[in-house]
């Protein structure tokens, strides 16, 4: 759906008193051909541009970034935790270490 549709959608809302299930009606009726969303779509598409000024939001996602070299150091930093704490999964290795359980796995 581009942003002209979404701007149609709107105006509809705006004239139906923001009831998005008359909305939703009223859209099918003006719009047989195209793709008629659930009245849900109305109120999300208003809420958008209330908190974020556009019609989509980017989602930043804030991950840690893992190094996926195994060098020497990393190494011996796996082989110590698993020394010192041997029932420890590969998962909580690699978090404690700070690289990928699939790279503990390697080691």
């Amino acid at each position: 759906m581009n942003n002209q549709e979404k701007v149609q959608i709107l105006l509809i809302y705006g004239k139906r008193d923001r009831n998005s299930r008359q909305s939703a009606r009223m859209y099918a009726e003006q719009y047989p051909g195209r793709y008629h969303p659930p009245h849900t779509f109305f109120i999300k598409i208003e809420q958008l541009l209330i908190n974020h000024g556009a019609f989509s939001v980017k989602v930043v996602r804030n991950q840690q970034i893992r190094e996926n070299n195994i060098n020497e150091g990393v190494e011996l930093q796996v082989l110590a935790y698993i020394r010192l704490n041997p029932r420890s999964s590969v998962r909580h290795v690699g978090r404690e270490v700070g690289i990928s359980f699939g790279l503990v796995h390697k080691i």
